[in-house]
C-alpha cells in the first residue's frame, strides 16, 4: 500500500542524519506511552521518546540509551521491535541533511515510566487512538484530508483541548484506565498524523487479532495513488484482500514515510507558531514494505527508488 501527493517525490541525494523513535505499548492494559517535549526541538509536542544516533553507536543502542534518558524505562535490545522508517527532508533549505528516523515500539520493560527534565510521560488509550484525525482546519488554515488534520475548527481550540486531556489521562493502574484520552494527534509533528495511525492499526490487527472494518478500509484504500477510493459495497463486491489479512502482515512487516517539507509557521504551537523549515509538509509518500532498503540508503544515500 502506498501513499502519495499528486506530485510526485523526485529522487534526492543527500547526507542522512540518524534518529531514534520509540514508543512504549502496554497492550494488556489497551494503552500507549507518548511524552510530552518540555524544551528544545518540538517543545510543546506529544511524541514518543528517542533522540540522534551517536557516532559509533548503533540505532538500537541508541534507541535503548534514549528511552531510558526520557523516560526511565529501561529495555533490553532485543525487545525493541523495529516498525519502520520516516525519511523527513526539507526543501526550504538545501542544506539540511534528510533525517532517518528509525521507529520502534516495545512492550517489555523494567521500571516506571518518570519525568524528566526533556519529557513528561502520559498514558492514551491505545482503541480510542485508532481512528485518524478527523477533517478540520490545519494549523496554517488549510483544508486538510482527514488523515492529516487537526480534530477541531481552531487551533486555539485544538491547543486548549489538549491540554485538557492531557490532565485527565491516568496511569490504569490507579483504576482510572477508562478515562485516558485519545492521542492528541493535533498536538504533534504533522507526519505522525499520518503514519502513526496506520502504525496503531498495524499493531492491533496483529498482535491483537483485530482486522481493518469496512469503513477502515474504505480510509486506507482512500490513500492509495491508485485511483479514487472505493465504496464500501465497492470493496465488497471486488473482494478486497483483509488490509490486515494474514498474508499482508507476514509481508509488509515495516512502513517508510518520506516526506518534503516546504517551511511553513505551526500554529498550534504553544508560543503561537513560529517559522521552521520543518514544517508545511509538502509532498509525502507511505508504503508497507517486508524489508527495509537500509543499506542502499546508507550507500547511495538516495530513497528515490524504494519499495
Amino acid at each position: 500500500m502506498a501513499t502519495t501527493d499528486a506530485i510526485s517525490l523526485s529522487p534526492k541525494i543527500k547526507r542522512h542524519k540518524q534518529y531514534t523513535l520509540v514508543i512504549p505499548l502496554d497492550l494488556q492494559r489497551d494503552r500507549v506511552l507518548l511524552g510530552y517535549k518540555l524544551r528544545g526541538f518540538g517543545q510543546g509536542k506529544y511524541n514518543g521518546y528517542g533522540g540522534k544516533v551517536e557516532p559509533n553507536e548503533t540505532v538500537i543502542a541508541a534507541a535503548v540509551r534514549e528511552l531510558h534518558e526520557e523516560s526511565g524505562l529501561l529495555v533490553e535490545e532485543p525487545a525493541m521491535i523495529q516498525r519502520g522508517v520516516l525519511l523527513l527532508e526539507t526543501v526550504a533549505d538545501n542544506t539540511s541533511p534528510i533525517l532517518e528516523i528509525h521507529v520502534f515500539t516495545v512492550e517489555i520493560w523494567e521500571g516506571t515510566e518518570i519525568a524528566t527534565e526533556e519529557m513528561t510521560p502520559h498514558w492514551f488509550s491505545l482503541s480510542k487512538s485508532l481512528a485518524a484525525p478527523t477533517t478540520s482546519t490545519s494549523s496554517t488554515g488549510t483544508i486538510l484530508p482527514s488523515f492529516l488534520s487537526t480534530s477541531s475548527s481552531s487551533s486555539s481550540s485544538s491547543s486548549a483541548a489538549v491540554r485538557a486531556a492531557a490532565t485527565v489521562a491516568k496511569d490504569p493502574s490507579s483504576g482510572g484506565a477508562h478515562d485516558l484520552p485519545s492521542i492528541p494527534y493535533f498536538q504533534m509533528w504533522e507526519e505522525s498524523r499520518v503514519w502513526m495511525p496506520q502504525l496503531l492499526r498495524h499493531v492491533s490487527s496483529n498482535e491483537k487479532g483485530i482486522l481493518a472494518g469496512e469503513e477502515e478500509k474504505v480510509f486506507l484504500s482512500s490513500l492509495s495513488s491508485e485511483g479514487p477510493a472505493p465504496t464500501a459495497a465497492g470493496l465488497e463486491a471486488a473482494n478486497t484482500i483483509e488490509i490486515y489479512g494474514e498474508s499482508e502482515k507476514e509481508k509488509k512487516r515495516y512502513f517508510i514515510h518520506h516526506v518534503q517539507f516546504v517551511g511553513g509557521t505551526d500554529m498550534d504551537a504553544i508560543d503561537g507558531g513560529e517559522y521552521s523549515i520543518w514544517h508545511g509538509m509538502g509532498p509525502r509518500r507511505l508504503d508497507w514494505v517486508d524489508e527495509l532498503p537500509i543499506a542502499e540508503w546508507e550507500g547511495k544515500k538516495s530513497f528515490g527508488t524504494y519499495p
